[in-house]
Parts: structure tokens; sequence; C-alpha cells
């Protein structure tokens, strides 16, 4: 009887492997993407083909994926993520089944599990990009992807070697931020670009309001003169209208309410303006503690009509501190404007001699 027991119970033991082995062998874990070639969330170049693995067999028809620009709120909620029907996600590249692709060609391996898409033009090295994978995503044997699957991305800045134009020299920018806080940042810019390779280096200072200026009538202790666009008293935090207000401004470099960060990055010339694009930086300002961490900025330089160079462009940041708090990613726009040489405010701190800008690449 013993015997018989202890046989029963090893057949119970045995089936129980058996189904918990059958039951291994039946799961397959959902598709997953992965760029290939990416690594700390850097692509090299932003020409070549996207390679993305999904790490089992898909089913095409219900593939629908995007690449976007990586603009979202103070909560990370993406443009076609939230309430408001006016805003709208940025896309560059799309792939689907049902509208038609967008900026690539799409080829789907289905049985390897892979989409490689032949971009019709580079991407924007520069900017944050996001791949998005919808959810429904199948594989063949039917596990689904249920949600929407972000993977963010963004291109490495490398300089293509070739001449530029840019006009060296003392800048004074604005930067107009939208989010986290709406607010102005005031800067005076040292910006040296080597002319043969395109590389940038620049140097970027807190600019204030000049409290030696003076008005027709007295101004208060609380306030400062501004001669632009009239004179009026205004407070020392009161906005620039425009780039063309600079004569009222100084730097201010020393901490704690002054700050100076160094920016590298390349200019492009394409004939009539010299594009800018700049690797991330940080600027950190000590009193209100804020830190801007992952800032970059795209822009336009060209001369105008006056012959005075003048830019136009936008900024990025992954993320913007209020002490150790974080407020969220930082969007915004900004404008910069030339200064004669014979009119740059004394003690503009230029990038230091050993600063270079990012090595020219192919």
């Amino acid at each position: 009887m013993k015997a018989l027991t202890h046989l029963v119970v090893l057949m119970l033991v045995a089936a129980i492997l058996i189904a918990a082995a059958a039951s291994c062998e039946r799961y397959e874990a959902p598709p997953r993407p992965t760029i290939q070639g990416l690594t700390s969330g850097v692509l090299d170049d932003p020409r070549a083909p996207l390679v993305i693995d999904f790490g089992t067999s898909i089913d095409p028809d219900t593939l629908f994926v995007k690449i976007a620009l990586f603009d979202t709120d103070i909560e990370g909620t993406l443009a076609d993520e939230d309430d408001d029907p006016d805003n709208e996600l940025r896309v560059l590249v799309r792939r689907d089944p049902l509208e038609g692709d967008l900026g690539a060609t799409a080829d789907v391996d289905a049985a390897g599990g892979r989409l490689t898409l032949t971009l019709d033009s580079a991407l924007p090295v520069g900017p944050k990009l996001v791949l998005l994978v919808e959810g429904g995503l199948r594989s063949p044997t039917g596990t689904v992807s249920r949600h929407r699957v972000r993977v963010p991305f963004s291109y490495v800045v490398k300089c293509v070697e070739q001449p530029s134009a840019f006009a060296v020299g003392t800048y004074f920018v604005l930067l107009d931020v939208e989010q986290p806080l709406g607010t102005q940042i005031q800067l005076l810019a040292y910006v040296d670009v080597d002319p043969n390779t395109g590389a940038l280096t620049g140097q970027f200072t807190n600019a204030d309001r000049n409290p030696e200026q003076r008005c027709p009538s007295a101004c208060p202790s609380t306030d400062v003169c501004r001669l632009l666009p009239a004179p009026e008293c205004v407070a020392p935090s009161t906005r620039a209208g425009s780039v063309e207000e600079w004569p009222d401004f100084v730097p201010n470099a020393p901490p704690p309410t002054g700050y100076s960060f160094l920016v590298q990055g390349c200019a492009v010339d394409d004939g009539a303006a010299s594009g800018v694009f700049t690797a991330p930086t940080t600027m950190v300002v000590e009193s209100p503690k804020v830190t801007v961490e992952g800032l970059t900025m795209t822009a336009s330089f060209a001369p105008g009509a006056d012959g005075v160079v003048r830019a136009t462009g936008s900024l990025t940041a992954d993320v913007v501190r209020l002490g150790t708090n974080p407020l969220g990613p930082g969007k915004g726009s900004m404008s910069a404007v030339r200064l004669p040489d014979d009119r740059v405010p004394p003690d503009v701190p230029r990038p230091p001699a050993d600063a270079r800008g990012p090595d020219a690449g192919p």
C-alpha cells in the first residue's frame, strides 16, 4: 500500500511539473520596442535608417508607430494625450496601416519582429524626440501590448566639417520660457564659431537692468531706469519687450545673483542664414535656487535689412528644478541680436581658452 501511495504522489508531482513546463513553453512576452544602436538615449546619425526591434514576431496590421517631438506639459503629457482638441502632436514620421506612411519608407519584417524606417530627410539634431508605439500591437500567437509605449531619444550634436560665416561676437539673448513656469531669462553671450568646421562655443551670462542709468525724473530706490522704448522707472525684474532693448542691460556673472554657463554646438550655413543647434547644457542659479538641466537651443541667425544679425528659435530642457523639487520639462522660444563691437558692455565673459565646440564628424 505504501508503495502504491508513493507511486501516486510521484505521478501527481510529475503531472504538475509537466503542466508547469507546458505553461512556460506557451508563455510569450508581448512585443516591446527597442531602437537598435540607442546608447544612453542617444543616436549618432540623423539620416540613417531607424531599426526598431520588438523582441518577438508581430502582426503588421496592428503596428502603428510615430516619431514626434517630445513636447510635454508639466505633468509629462503629450499633446495628443490631453483633453484639449487644439493641441496637436508634432509628428515627424509615421507608420500607419490605415492612413499611410509619413516621412519615411517602412519595411516590416513580421517574422523577425523588426521595423526599418528609411527616412525621407534627416531628423532634427538637438531637440528631444520620442518613438511612440500605439497599444494593440499583437504577435501572431495573440499576445498584445495593450498600452502606448514611449522610447525617448535624441541625436548627438556633431558638427559637419564645413565653412561657416557665422558672425562671431557678443549677443543679447532673450529666453522666453513657456513651461514649466512663464518667465523670461535675459543673457549676454559671447559666441565664437570656428570658420572652418562650424564648431560653436559660447559663454552665456546673466544680464540685469543697468542700475546706474538715470531717468529724467529720479526713480525710487526699489526701481531702476529703463531707457527703451522710452525712459521709465521700472522694477529690476521687468521683462524686455524685445532684443532691441539691449542697451538697458549689463552682465552680472558673480553668484549668488549672477551666473554664467558654457554652451557648445554647431553652426551650419545654408547660404542665407546660419542654423545653430547646441548640445545639452546645465544652467545653475544660486539665488533663487534654480537649475535647468539638459538645456538646448535651436535658432537661425541672419542679417536684416539694416545689416544687424538677429536670431529666432526655440529652447527645450529635460527638467527645471526649484531647489531640489523638479517642476517638469522646459520649453519656450529664444531671440537674439548681435551688439555693435564698440558698444559691448565691459566685463562680458568669454569662453575659457581651452573650451571647444563638438568635434567635427562625417
